[in-house]
């Protein structure tokens, strides 16, 4: 029952809707300008959001890497870096969606626009699983990360000694003051949960955004399998409540044009193949903006995975550290996993376009008509993969995950006979 009144009733006209969660912590986080407001309150919140990094984040990364002045063995440099590059590639990421915050803006509001709203009852389906995978995608990682986060809060108890959740170096002996170790506790604790929080936030941004990318493109199956048969009732479009905007318009003006001149057929073709490019033209964006902030994390997850596994390997871990790394490890590598998975179902639903054209009504085509869906094979035929990076392209795909978890044990594997040495 709980998880009936946890999981919302989607409306697939509001499809952005799916990213409530992140766009609340986003907004909170000082990374979601307002976008219906005035230059000065917009130029405040930005500080706002400066302000929070700064001294959250990149004050907190300098106290991680000032620790390694004290490191002596690989164990040292394990339970340092193993965070570490968490932060770094975060404070990257974070930087890069602040300065493409227009475009990423930009992108959710297309998500809602006329041309992506379910037209017909099988159209419903892809819309709405996407909107449900945005939505548990996020809670699930926040409820992994909350665990993560209690697990480092409690584990310096455990220990006789005083010491902070995450190793770092500060220029006050915290071990002797109690005043300076309960404030730098308290420090620690909210970095460490902005950067939870930063960080599934800005990940499941780029995932949701592909997700709905994937729907649209099951949807365009179903639109391509209708060609030529009766259909099956009016368009619901105009039972929604929302008004449809200009380029729909735009498009319908033109559809119409060819109604008249070429047929019905041709028509409908001529809808798919503008809404494919369509499609294309929003994944290409989403893979521009968030290409080097995947790419950083791809690199880093590869360390952080090696790393959080020598941890294992320690014989000072309590039960509370046991249990915070191996949520932790779940994180890092659940974040990749979603990153490949995604990429993967995108390959995997373009490549079956050919496969949906057998099940249109084909034989009614005229000759305009076959010769407009051979053009529309054409152009689906190109394979479409996720790639991320600018000098060095990483495909995303189930095969990226399983070469990126090799490599993370490999280098294990080194590390492990340069401790044994």
């Amino acid at each position: 029952m709980w998880l009936n009144k946890l999981s919302p009733r989607w409306d697939a006209y509001d499809r952005r809707d799916s990213f409530r969660l992140q766009l609340t912590c986003l907004k909170y986080l000082g990374l979601w300008p307002p976008e219906h407001s005035d230059m000065v309150t917009r130029k405040r919140y930005i500080a706002y959001g400066w302000t929070l990094r700064v001294v959250f984040m990149h004050l907190y990364t300098v106290t991680q890497a000032l620790y390694f002045k004290d490191v002596k063995d690989i164990n040292d440099i394990a339970n340092a870096l193993f965070v570490l590059m968490t932060q770094v590639s975060l404070i990257y990421k974070l930087e890069k969606f602040h300065h493409n915050i227009d475009r990423i803006q930009a992108c959710l509001r297309k998500l809602n626009c006329t041309l992506y709203h379910p037209k017909q009852r099988d159209e419903y389906e892809p819309v709405l699983w996407s909107m449900s995978g945005v939505f548990w995608l996020m809670i699930l990682l926040m409820f992994i990360a909350i665990i993560t986060i209690i697990m480092w809060v409690v584990s310096p108890f455990f220990d006789i000694e005083r010491r902070l959740p995450v190793p770092a170096w500060f220029p006050v002996d915290y071990r002797r003051s109690t005043v300076a170790y309960v404030v730098l506790f308290l420090y620690q604790t909210i970095g460490i949960v902005m950067s939870a929080t930063y960080n599934f936030s800005t990940d499941t941004m780029f995932s949701g955004l592909m997700l709905h990318v994937n729907g649209q493109i099951v949807r365009l199956g179903s639109m391509v399998k209708r060609i030529g048969h009766e259909s099956p009732g009016k368009s619901l479009l105009a039972a929604s409540p929302f008004l449809c905007d200009d380029e729909w318009m735009a498009m319908r003006t033109q559809l119409d044009r060819h109604r008249r001149e070429k047929g019905k057929l041709y028509a409908e073709v001529t809808e798919c193949v503008l809404f494919h490019k369509d499609i294309l033209r929003l994944s290409n964006e989403v893979q521009d903006i968030f290409q080097g902030s995947i790419f950083a994390q791809v690199c880093a997850s590869v360390i952080i995975i090696c790393m959080t596994l020598l941890q294992f390997t320690g014989n000072d871990m309590t039960a509370a550290d046991l249990i915070g790394c191996t949520f932790y490890l779940w994180v890092m590598t659940f974040q990749v996993f979603v990153f490949c998975y995604v990429g993967n179902e995108i390959s995997y639903t373009t490549d079956k376009f050919t496969e949906f054209v057998g099940f249109s009504n084909y034989f009614k085509f005229d000759k305009p008509t076959s010769q407009a869906v051979i053009f529309f094979m054409q152009m689906t035929l190109k394979d479409v993969h996720i790639k991320v990076g600018n000098v060095m392209k990483v495909t995303l795909n189930l095969h990226t995950f399983l070469q990126i978890m090799k490599l993370s044990y490999s280098y294990l594997a080194v590390l492990q006979s340069m401790e044994s040495d």
